[in-house]
């Protein structure tokens, strides 16, 4: 087929303005000249150059639109064939512009179109030839016929190669396209492993480390020393936090389990009482089920940061569409949506979301407590 850049640069040049700008000019001036050696009609080179006016005005777009027919495709047709068809009758040299206006009658118009057109064309020099000349009228239709095939052949292979170079621009178009999405599945294939590797560390480190400080501070002495008190609150609150970045940043746990269990092994393992309901029958793909355990992990770690809630009720609804709804409702102290300011955590959801086409909705007042809701089509 060709290299992409090959196809993209033959497409450009058969559909560019300035190639038949030339071709046209040529074709036109080499006419006028024809014209005005041999009797100078000064009505037929007028006529030739309305055809020019059509071609500036309509041809140009017709001619680079990349499907036809366009209304400036049908505008252009009729001008020429009107003012060609006048100016032959006026000059019969003026036939000769018609190796620049058959071709451009099939990149304006469809193939069966096209052909009706050129045979109007080559109507007048025919009629004019036989009144002229008093050839044999099968004389006449031979050569008729002959220059009419050629013509049609000529336009048939402009069109063909046009229709197959603007399919290959498509498919190209559409291989960039995929190139792009595997791209991104590749890089965020990169951040999900940095990801795993980041939780695994921390895990092993900070986590360690202050369960390890927590035993210490406890085999070290009295419980009533406020100081030792404040500072096994201190490392149990940091391992909390730890705990809960490391089940953040690692991958949800979906292998062998559904989206509903996965959801369920996260309200379990909440520390707030979570009510989990599912409505409708299961039937998410796995990239959307993963994308829903992510927002939900993030959706619970605002909870327990910020809410001060008592509980938690997380509902997952397949809809029509179809589609998956989920929702993380607490009854915390709320906070008012409009006045922006979502952390890293709920941009990198927004982002994942909506790449699936999906859609993320925060609702809730002070003191009223705080609703996420996540919606993906199942397409996904």
């Amino acid at each position: 087929m060709g290299s992409p850049v090959d196809a993209r640069a033959e497409n450009a040049w058969l559909r560019s303005y300035p190639f038949w700008d030339a071709y046209f000019a040529i074709v036109l001036i080499a006419t006028i000249i024809i014209i005005v050696v041999d009797d100078g009609a000064p009505v037929a080179i007028i006529l030739l150059l309305l055809i020019t006016v059509s071609y500036a005005l309509w041809g140009r777009k017709a001619v680079r639109a990349p499907v036809a027919p366009t209304k400036e495709g049908w505008w252009h047709a009729a001008a020429m064939l009107v003012l060609f068809t006048a100016a032959n009758l006026l000059a019969s040299q003026s036939s000769v512009a018609l190796s620049a206006l058959i071709p451009m009658t099939f990149m304006a118009l469809r193939r069966a179109r096209a052909v009706a057109v050129t045979v109007a064309m080559f109507a007048g020099p025919a009629i004019q030839l036989m009144a002229e000349n008093g050839s044999h009228p099968l004389l006449i239709a031979v050569a008729i016929v002959l220059g009419l095939s050629a013509s049609t052949l000529l336009g048939v292979f402009i069109d063909r190669l046009g229709r197959q170079n603007t399919e290959r621009a498509r498919l190209i178009a559409e291989l960039d396209r995929t190139r792009e999405e595997l791209a991104e599945v590749s890089k965020e294939a990169g951040m999900l492993a940095e990801r795993e590797r980041l939780a695994g560390d921390i895990h092993d480190t900070l986590a360690q480390g202050f369960a390890s400080i927590m035993m210490l501070l406890q085999a070290a002495g009295d419980g009533h020393d406020p100081y030792v008190r404040r500072a096994m609150e201190t490392a149990r609150e940091n391992l909390s936090e730890t705990r809960a970045l490391i089940a953040a940043l690692a991958p949800p746990a979906l292998e062998g389990a559904s989206l509903e269990e996965a959801l369920g092994r996260l309200a379990k393992g909440f520390e707030l009482p979570v009510e989990v309901s599912v409505a409708g029958a299961s039937d998410a793909p796995a990239l959307v089920a993963e994308t829903l355990v992510r927002a939900a992990q993030e959706g619970l770690a605002n909870v327990r940061k910020h809410a001060r809630a008592r509980s938690v009720r997380l509902a997952l609804e397949h809809v029509p569409g179809p589609a998956v709804r989920m929702s993380i409702s607490d009854d915390g102290c709320g906070f008012d949506p409009s006045a922006g300011g979502d952390g890293y955590g709920l941009r990198a959801m927004r982002n994942r979301v909506t790449r699936l086409g999906g859609t993320v909705r925060i609702t809730g007042s002070p003191g009223q407590g705080t609703t996420l809701m996540v919606e993906l089509p199942c397409s996904g």
